[in-house]
């Protein structure tokens, strides 16, 4: 099923790999979604900035630069077509606008990742016009039809009218976008262009590192290039393929330089696996001897270059979007190597509550991006056993999974078909989530419950045995003298009942 990829890059040095950080448990949240500009603007974000700390340290950011549609704020363009790289008033807000927002995610402690869209390019007022980019200090740099690849549309389409031929660059060294100008990235002057840009945008903004849109535009060797040249903190390609070789190929192209979004996790796993029960897919074997979560991150040598994810801006909107459980899928992602990337409209969304109680679970039992994670059941519920920095972690998705907590294990985690199990002392250490619409205690021998609002209440003893689950809006249970976890509203917290 997967081939051999040789570590051709195994002689650099550790110090070159900063892009993608060692045993990482950072977790990430994309801040947008498709025409998300009225949601998720820069002003939008800003006043968000203590809850998204609460939860997250990295956060991918959509294309800040002046766009194709104009930079209007709240604007359609969205910016995959930029026009501008030096003019950093766009859809998604002004350049003040962007450093206030980069400023109060660095106060709080997070990191941000600028998308950067360097494959094509749009024209100013024609096919092949270029604005002059301006970095001040950086350097200026104007582009011109030299830079535009010779196979590119402009020399190949007549409706490029005057434009039409005008392309001298060499050809293209990945896939085609049809929808710019792709521009020739084996040109010296297009890398020092890059290199400017980046630099700019760390020294100018404060940006921490590179998420490289369609990278399967140009050699993967061109992003190993710029990363050394600007050192971000991590640098991910957006490398849409399904394969595992494929990718792997990629990564190792940049000199192991970035990591990659991990499409064959998402493919394997979630669309073709949890979404279909068919839990066999969840897992690949690694070297034919241990069986590992699906993707990148069933192999040593990757898991800690994969990011991976339940959708994106783009598989939201189109046939790749995964269609089943939610919060079962970031049980998945969760409970897995990588770094874990957050999807802004689920994270919003109705299960809000349960994926910020799994962050906090990951993190309470130290799981990161090289974390040994094996799966234990792989049949008719998947099951897997990951080890920590901090501790060991036991996650069950699927309707035939015991709920029955394993031995030296505690129930940290749950909802609709999932569970996740912490070690007694992680499961010790885990702080109650409250929330302030419900109130929770214990007095008298009674475990009592109060909301606003009829919501569904489970209690569990710590072992997993439900012992209450009905909808209430007040709750006054006698119970035995024990711990007892409570679940309402997505959140789990731990009572004690004397």
């Amino acid at each position: 099923m997967k081939k051999c990829i040789l570590l051709i890059a195994s002689w650099l040095p550790l110090s070159l790999f900063a892009q993608a950080p060692a045993e990482s448990e950072d977790v990430m949240l994309q801040g947008f979604y498709w025409n998300s500009q009225k949601q998720t603007g820069w002003t939008q974000l800003t006043q968000r900035v203590d809850e998204i700390s609460q939860n997250f340290n990295l956060v991918w950011l959509p294309p800040s630069a002046s766009a194709e549609g104009g930079d209007a704020v709240g604007g359609s363009n969205v910016g995959y077509h930029p026009r501008q790289w030096n003019n950093q008033n766009s859809c998604w807000g002004t350049a003040s606008d962007l450093r206030t927002l980069i400023s109060a995610m660095h106060a709080k402690g997070v990191k941000v990742i600028a998308d950067i869209v360097i494959n094509h390019r749009a024209g100013d007022t024609g096919w092949g016009n270029f604005t002059k980019d301006d970095f001040g200090t950086y350097g200026t740099y104007q582009l011109t039809t030299d830079h535009i690849c010779a196979n590119d549309e402009i020399n190949t389409d007549k409706s490029a009218g005057a434009w039409y031929g005008k392309a001298k660059g060499a050809n293209d060294t990945g896939e085609n976008w049809n929808g710019a100008r792709d521009l020739d990235h084996t040109s010296p002057y297009v890398q020092q262009d890059v290199e400017a840009y980046l630099n700019w945008l760390h020294g100018e903004f404060g940006y921490d590192g590179w998420r490289y849109d369609y990278c399967k535009g140009y050699d993967g060797k061109y992003v190993g290039i710029y990363n050394a040249a600007t050192q971000p903190y991590l640098s991910v390609g957006e490398y849409w393929d399904g394969g595992y070789d494929p990718v792997a190929a990629w990564i190792e192209a940049t000199g192991r330089q970035s990591m990659a979004f991990d499409f064959p996790s998402k493919y394997a796993a979630l669309n073709n696996g949890l979404a279909k029960n068919n839990y066999a897919n969840m897992s690949w074997i690694e070297n034919k001897t241990t069986w590992r979560p699906a993707g990148m991150i069933h192999h040593h040598n990757y898991n800690r270059y994969a990011i991976t994810f339940v959708d994106n801006h783009d598989t939201y909107r189109d046939g790749n979007k995964y269609t089943g459980n939610i919060q079962a899928a970031y049980a998945f992602l969760l409970s897995s190597p990588g770094i874990p990337c957050v999807f802004w409209p689920h994270w919003v969304g109705a299960d809000h509550d349960a994926i910020n109680r799994m962050i906090a679970v990951r993190r309470a039992v130290g799981l990161h991006s090289e974390s040994d994670v094996t799966v234990t059941q792989r049949g008719t519920y998947y099951e897997s056993h990951a080890i920590g920095h901090n501790g060991q972690l036991i996650t069950r998705i699927g309707t035939a999974a015991p709920t029955t907590a394993p031995d030296g294990y505690q129930l940290v985690a749950s909802g609709t078909t999932w569970q996740m199990f912490a070690d007694d002392a992680v499961a010790a250490s885990i702080v109650p989530v409250q929330q302030s619409s419900l109130k929770v205690w214990a007095e008298n021998g009674k475990l009592c419950v109060q909301s606003p609002q009829p919501q569904l209440v489970s209690v569990f003893t710590t072992d997993g045995r439900i012992v209450y689950n009905n909808q209430v809006t007040t709750l006054s249970l006698m119970l035995p003298a024990h711990c007892y976890v409570v679940q309402a509203g997505g959140k789990s917290m731990k009572v004690v009942v004397k």
